[in-house]
């Protein structure tokens, strides 16, 4: 086992579904985030990050491998220790912990959970309720019961409850004792292991699950040890339902609230496989707009921004504990969320598409001294590229899966730390991410210094500049005069696709 007394601390902090709002992009709604606007001030910002897969559970895999999804062949919510390709190959967490690490989690870290022996100790698990009825039951029991009706023609039950429900804790109805849907006793709200969650009021309640992980996060960096230490802390929020406390509702007065980029029709021009995609997403949208209007979308923007502005001050408390603990000089820290997420754009409410608000991602680096602190990087990276950085960083052995043939599929962003505008990395020009439904052959995209290039699975194809086209309004896959770009585009997705898996069945 190697020894590292003298190695880098990590303290890793990935959120659910926290979009690329909190880089203050000037069109769209404005989140209030003091505490992570000054960690961006201390770290290298890659403004041009993406997830490898829009949607948590397989994003969070790949990032705990460091493999693409279809190295791993695992586009979906398996569980790690259900994908065969991962059973040789050796979890992030679990590296540092078998060199000399004592390794710590908390929150929604894997999709699943905690995932076996990959922790010295864990805190709390995923859970994001509290929900009233155990997640189940009536309109009467939701902030909007009007809405919630309507909605029933649009979405399964079990997703009612969840995905469209928002509103400060204080507008969550009260209700008695009884039996609901078989389940004896239930009343009020319950976390996810049915516990009864008591609320009186905003400064009389129990904690929410953040709170509870955030909690456990501040005990584990006020402790002195021998040993470095890697801290995962997996905040639920701004994951669905939007339910945080008042004050963070009166952050945002609704009158004030803007809506994000909304193009009309906007979907008309996109390949069709990927407007006519299963998916709930634009169902949400539709049930939303279909039972409150553009006064309920207000309402869920406002909802939104308020969960953001919770999960800012549980950060700020991270760092704060950091900073005044002996540990501070010598720790490194990432920020970054598990995929972005669509609030209306493209006529959706969800991840899980090929698009930027769906695959672009918060990503700030932290290393005390280094020269790239404060600064911005452009370069496209992705999720794939945080194992060999970490490994870089902390002098971790280079080849966690075994061997050469097992390597890790990104590279160290290391050059970026030092120099954001470094241009000898040896990394990929773009960014390679994937979608797939079920078993289908997966549909890919690429994102460059200026371009997304996707190249769907039946050969449909969507090219975008987002130097004049920010919101990817406009799909250029048709025009002559991009026909240069667009197959130097589909060049390069082809061949990070052959250094990894081309998947049978995919029209290159």
């Amino acid at each position: 086992m190697k020894q590292s007394t003298k190695s880098m601390n990590v303290l890793f902090i990935i959120c659910d579904d926290l979009n690329d709002w909190i880089l203050h992009p000037i069109d769209h709604p404005q989140v209030k985030i003091p505490h992570i606007d000054r960690l961006q001030q201390k770290s290298v910002n890659f403004t041009n990050a993406h997830a490898a897969v829009p949607v948590c559970g397989p994003s969070r895999k790949c990032l705990f491998s460091g493999l693409y999804p279809q190295t791993i062949d695992s586009y979906d919510f398996a569980a790690w220790r259900q994908v065969p390709a991962l059973q040789d190959c050796v979890p992030l967490p679990l590296h540092f912990r078998n060199n000399d690490y004592n390794v710590y989690g908390t929150g929604k870290l894997l999709h699943e959970g905690q995932g076996g022996d990959f922790y010295t100790d864990y805190g709390y698990g995923v859970d994001y309720g509290p929900h009233p009825w155990l997640g189940e039951g009536k309109a009467e029991f939701t902030p909007h019961p009007r809405q919630y009706d309507l909605w029933e023609g649009y979405l399964p039950k079990w997703d009612m409850h969840r995905d469209l429900n928002y509103g400060p804790l204080t507008d969550v109805p009260e209700w008695g004792a009884g039996k609901v849907d078989g389940k004896p006793g239930a009343k009020g709200w319950h976390y996810k292991d049915a516990t009864p969650f008591r609320y009186v009021d905003d400064n009389d309640r129990d904690q929410l699950p953040d709170e509870i992980s955030v909690d456990w996060a501040l005990e584990i960096l006020q402790r002195e040890s021998v040993r470095p230490f890697f801290l995962g802390v997996g905040l639920v929020k701004p994951h669905t339902p939007l339910y945080v406390p008042q004050k963070y509702f009166d952050m945002f007065p609704l009158a004030e609230v803007g809506l994000p980029p909304y193009l009309e029709n906007d979907l008309d021009d996109c390949a069709s496989v990927l407007r006519h995609r299963w998916n709930w997403g634009f169902q949400k949208f539709q049930a939303l707009i279909s039972a409150g209007g553009v006064q309920a979308w207000r309402e869920f923007v406002q909802a939104y921004l308020a969960t953001v502005a919770f999960v800012d001050d549980q950060i700020g408390q991270l760092m704060q504990a950091l900073e005044t603990s002996p540990n501070g000089g010598n720790t490194m820290v990432i920020l970054t969320s598990d995929n972005g997420y669509h609030v209306g754009e493209k006529d959706c409410i969800q991840k899980w598409h090929l698009w930027d608000e769906s695959t672009r991602i918060p990503l700030l680096i932290h290393v005390p001294g280094s020269g790239g602190n404060g600064q911005v990087c452009q370069s496209p990276v992705s999720h794939i590229d945080l194992y060999p950085t970490l490994i870089d960083c902390c002098d971790l052995p280079p080849q966690p899966h075994g061997g050469q043939e097992m390597a890790l599929d990104g590279h160290s962003l290391r050059p970026f730390l030092k120099d954001p505008d470094d241009s000898d990395w040896m990394g990929s020009p773009v960014a390679l991410m994937a979608i797939r439904d079920g078993k289908a052959t997966p549909h890919f995209s690429v994102c460059s210094s200026q371009y997304r290039y996707t190249r769907c699975a039946n050969g449909e194809e969507e090219l975008y500049d987002h130097n004049q086209d920010p919101h990817e309004w406009t799909n250029l896959a048709a025009n002559e005069a991009f026909a240069s770009i667009k197959k130097e585009l589909r060049q390069q997705l082809m061949h990070q696709l052959k250094k990894s898996k081309i998947p049978s069945g995919y029209k290159g």
